[in-house]
C-alpha cells in the first residue's frame, strides 16, 4: 500500500513537472494558398522548406477522412492518455513471435515523432516518444492533436498534411473527400515513399487488400472502392503575381475566377496578333469601383516565360503614364469654374525658357473645345491649364489621392500633365476607381471581407465634376476609330514610346491596360490609342462589363449653347448645339462673339447704323480675339477679320492680359544685340494695336498676335501694356543679364 502510494506520488510529481511545449515546431511554415472570391483554390505555393503544407482546422476535414484515419491508425484514440499500453504490448508480442500484429504507436505518438523530429528505432527513442506524447496530451485536447497530425503527416513526395495531399493527389478540397479517396490517402503516412501516388502505376495486391480490410472496418460493403486510381493533378498556379503578395498565408482573394480566365486568354490572343509588330507583354487590372475590389489581375502575359521576364509584376512597376493625368487636371479646372466641356481653349505653340512642349502629332488645332482637347489628348491646352489652375494644383491632387512621387512638384513642373511623374498600373487603377465612384481616394482591396480605408474623407471632385469628366471621355470626336461604346476611356503614351496605356470606366467597372516591354525599351508601335485601346475594347466586349453612362446628377444641367463659342447663344448666333455644365460653377455667359455690325458696301468699313442709306447693310460678324485669329491662321484655318472702323468702338471692355513675362519671375537673358525680354499679351476682340511701356517709358508697339522684344530690359522692371482703347495691364519682373 505504501509502495503504491509512493509510485502514485512520484507519477503525480512527474506529471506536474512536465513543461509546456508549442503544438507546432517553431520553424514550421505553411504554403501560400490563394483562393478566388468563391473559395476555390487559385494558387498553391511551396512553404519555405520546399514542401506543400496547408493548415486547415479539423472542422474543414471530411468526416470520411477522420473516420478512416482513426480506424486505420488508432481506433482507441479518444480513450487513452497518449500512449496505449495494450497496443504497445500487442506490438511487442508480435515482434517477439515474428508475427505482424500492427504498430503500437498512437496518433499522439506519431505526431510527437513528427513534432520533435525523434528517432524511434531504439528503445530510448521509443521511450522519449511516449514521454513527448504524454506531454502533448497534458496541454492540448485530442481534437487539437488530431488536427496537428492531419496538418503535418507525410503523404508522399514533398506533400505534407491532408489538405495539401487532397489537392495534389485527388484534385479537390479535403472537406470534400469521399470514402474511396479517404481510404487511399490514409495509408500514405505509414509508408509515404513506397505508397506515393504514381499515375498509371497499378497498386500492389497488398495495398488493395489493406484497403479492403479498412473498408470493412468502416462498414463499407462495396469492395470496388478499394480500386481507387490516382490521377495526375497539376498544381494550381493561377494568378501567380498576385499570389506572391501573401507568403505562407491562406487568403480568400477578391479575384473572379471566370473573369480572370477571360482576361488572361484575351491578353494572350491579342499579343499573338500584334507579335509581328514586336510587342510582347501586357498587364491588366479590373477593379469594381464601389468596393475597390480587384476582380482580375494579370501582372504579365506569361509568368513562366523568361524571354519577357514574366515573373516581374508589371502591375507594380513604375512607368510614365503619358496623358492619363489629364482628366484630373480638367477636373480641377471644372471644379474651379475655369471651363466646361464646350469652353474654347487654345491649342497653340508655347515656350518656357528651355522647355518647348508640343502635341504628340507635332501640330496644333488652334481654338478647340475643352472636351475635344481632352479626348484627343492635346498636350498644349493641358500645359496652359496647368498654369491657370489655382491652389496646389495637379501635383497636390495626385499625392492626396494616394500616388507616391519620387520628387517635389518643382522637379516635374508643367510636364506633370504629360506624365513626367511615373506611376504603377495599380496606382492608376486606384485613381480612376475614385473617379468612377464617390471621388474618395481609397486603396485597392485584394482580400475578400476587407473594407477599403479612405485616405481622405472629403471627395476631391464633386459628383457633377466626376460625371462631366466621364462624359467628356465617353463622347469622342466623330470618326474616332477607337471608340468603345458606352465606355469612358483615356489613353496614354509615354515619352520615347516605351509604354502604351488605356483605361476605361463603364458602370462600376474600371479596366487598366498597359502594353509594352518589361525592360522599358522604346518601340514605335507603343502608342496608347493604336496599341492599348484595342485591347481595352476587346476586354470590355469579352467580359461583358460595358454599361451606359449613369444619368447626370442634379448639379449638372444641359443647356443650348452657341456651337461656335460654347457660350449661351445670343440672338445673332446662327449655329447652336446643346451642352452640359456645372450649375453655379461653370463659366456660362452670353455669347459676345457674334455681333451685329453695319457695313458700308462702298468702302467695306464699319459705320454707325443709317436707315436712310441703302449702301449700309447689317452683317453678323465673329469677334475673335487677336490671339484666336492668329491661332486659326497658323493652323491653316484663317477667319475673316472684323472690318475696320474709326467710328465704331469695340463692345468689349476687357483689358489685355500679359502672358509673358510672368509676374514676379526672374528672367536670365544673355547679353547681346539679338537677345531681350519677350513680351506678349492677350488682347480683346477688336483691338488692333498694343503699346508697351517699361518703367514709365514708351518702348514701342506691336500687333496683338505678335510678341514685342524689349532688348534693354535689365534689373527690376515694371512692364505696362495698353491697347488702342485705353485698357491696360501691368506686371513686375526681374531681369538678370548673363555673359554669352
Amino acid at each position: 500500500m505504501i509502495a503504491s502510494s509512493i509510485v502514485l506520488l512520484l507519477v503525480g510529481v512527474l506529471w506536474l513537472t512536465i513543461p509546456r511545449c508549442e503544438l507546432y515546431r517553431e520553424e514550421l511554415t505553411w504554403s501560400p494558398l490563394l483562393r478566388d472570391r468563391e473559395g476555390k483554390v487559385l494558387h498553391l505555393g511551396l512553404a519555405k522548406d520546399e514542401r506543400y503544407r496547408i493548415r486547415v482546422p479539423l472542422s474543414d476535414v471530411s468526416p470520411n477522412m477522420i473516420k478512416a484515419t482513426l480506424a486505420f491508425e488508432d481506433e482507441h484514440y479518444f480513450s487513452h492518455p497518449g500512449v496505449n499500453p495494450l497496443s504497445m504490448l500487442r506490438a511487442l508480442l508480435g515482434r517477439i513471435q515474428g508475427v505482424a500484429r500492427g504498430g503500437g504507436s498512437t496518433i499522439t505518438m506519431q505526431y510527437a515523432r513528427l513534432r520533435f523530429a525523434l528517432s524511434t528505432r531504439s528503445i530510448t527513442g521509443k521511450f522519449q516518444q511516449m514521454l513527448c506524447a504524454v506531454q502533448l496530451e497534458k496541454y492540448y485536447t485530442k481534437e487539437q492533436i488530431l488536427e496537428a497530425y492531419l496538418n503535418t503527416a507525410p503523404y508522399g513526395g514533398n506533400v505534407e498534411g491532408v489538405a495539401a495531399a487532397s489537392l495534389r493527389w485527388c484534385g479537390q478540397e479535403c472537406r470534400d473527400l469521399a470514402v474511396a479517396e479517404s481510404v487511399a490517402l490514409v495509408m500514405l503516412p505509414q509508408r509515404p515513399a513506397l505508397r506515393r501516388p504514381r499515375p498509371g502505376v497499378e497498386e500492389s495486391l497488398g495495398t488493395l487488400a489493406t484497403r479492403k480490410r479498412l473498408l470493412q472496418k468502416l462498414g463499407q460493403a462495396d469492395e470496388l472502392l478499394a480500386e481507387y486510381r490516382w490521377e495526375k493533378i497539376p498544381v494550381p498556379r493561377e494568378v501567380p503575381h498576385l499570389a506572391r503578395r501573401w507568403r505562407g498565408e491562406a487568403v480568400v482573394s477578391t479575384i473572379d475566377r471566370r473573369m480572370q480566365s477571360v482576361v488572361e486568354q484575351t491578353v494572350r490572343d491579342y499579343l499573338l496578333r500584334v507579335s509581328e509588330k514586336g510587342v510582347n507583354n501586357a498587364a491588366v487590372m479590373i477593379v469594381d469601383a464601389p468596393t475597390r475590389q480587384v476582380r482580375a489581375y494579370v501582372g504579365s502575359a506569361d509568368f513562366f516565360q523568361e524571354q519577357i521576364e514574366g515573373q516581374i509584376d508589371l502591375c507594380c512597376a513604375k512607368r510614365s503614364p503619358g496623358s492619363l493625368y489629364k482628366p484630373f487636371l480638367y477636373g480641377l479646372a471644372i471644379e474651379q469654374g475655369l471651363l466646361h466641356p464646350n469652353t474654347l481653349v487654345a491649342d497653340a505653340p508655347m515656350r518656357f525658357r528651355d522647355y518647348n512642349p508640343e502635341n504628340y502629332e507635332r501640330d496644333f488645332l488652334g481654338p478647340v473645345k475643352a472636351g475635344e482637347a481632352l479626348h484627343r489628348s492635346r498636350n498644349l491646352p493641358a500645359i496652359a491649364l496647368m498654369r491657370r489652375v489655382k491652389g496646389h494644383g495637379l501635383y497636390h491632387y495626385l499625392t492626396q489621392a494616394g500616388l507616391h512621387f519620387e520628387h517635389r512638384p518643382d522637379h516635374y513642373g508643367l510636364a506633370l500633365a504629360l506624365g513626367a511623374a511615373s506611376a504603377t498600373p495599380q496606382e492608376m487603377a486606384m485613381l480612376y476607381a475614385s473617379l468612377a465612384d464617390d471621388g474618395l481616394p481609397r486603396p485597392l482591396v485584394y482580400e475578400l471581407g476587407k473594407e477599403p480605408s479612405s485616405i481622405s474623407q472629403t471627395p476631391a471632385f464633386s459628383e457633377g465634376t466626376r460625371w462631366l469628366i466621364r462624359h467628356m471621355l465617353v463622347d469622342p470626336p466623330q470618326g474616332d476609330p477607337f471608340q468603345v461604346p458606352t465606355v469612358s476611356f483615356k489613353t496614354g503614351t509615354s515619352q520615347g514610346f516605351r509604354d502604351a496605356w488605356a483605361i476605361g470606366m463603364s458602370g462600376c467597372s474600371v479596366i487598366v491596360v498597359w502594353v509594352g516591354h518589361t525592360d522599358a525599351r522604346s518601340h514605335p508601335a507603343l502608342e496608347g490609342r493604336a496599341m492599348a485601346a484595342p485591347l481595352l475594347n476587346e476586354l470590355f466586349r469579352r467580359t461583358g462589363l460595358s454599361a451606359p453612362l449613369p444619368a447626370p446628377p442634379q448639379s449638372v444641367k444641359k443647356v443650348e449653347l452657341c456651337a461656335v463659342s460654347g457660350m449661351i447663344p445670343c440672338e445673332h448666333c446662327r449655329h447652336r448645339s446643346s451642352g452640359w455644365f456645372l450649375a453655379g460653377v461653370s463659366p456660362i455667359v452670353p455669347c459676345d462673339m457674334h455681333r451685329l455690325v453695319w457695313i458700308d458696301q462702298r468702302t467695306g468699313l464699319r459705320v454707325a447704323p443709317r436707315d436712310d442709306d441703302s449702301n449700309v447693310k447689317p452683317q453678323i460678324c465673329e469677334f475673335w480675339t487677336p490671339e484666336f485669329l492668329e491661332l486659326f491662321r497658323l493652323a491653316g484655318l484663317p477667319r475673316r477679320s472684323i472690318p475696320e472702323s474709326a467710328e465704331v468702338i469695340a463692345q468689349s471692355n476687357e483689358a489685355p492680359q500679359i502672358l509673358t513675362p510672368m509676374p514676379d519671375h526672374l528672367y536670365q537673358i544673355a547679353n547681346g544685340p539679338q537677345s531681350g525680354l519677350i513680351c506678349k499679351a492677350k488682347a480683346a476682340a477688336g483691338v488692333s494695336r498694343l503699346f508697351w511701356f517699361g518703367n514709365g517709358e514708351f518702348l514701342g508697339s506691336s500687333k496683338p498676335s505678335e510678341a514685342f522684344i524689349w532688348q534693354e530690359a535689365d534689373g527690376r522692371n515694371e512692364i505696362h501694356v495698353m491697347d488702342d482703347r485705353g485698357m491696360s495691364a501691368t506686371v513686375r519682373v526681374t531681369v538678370e543679364r548673363q555673359s554669352p
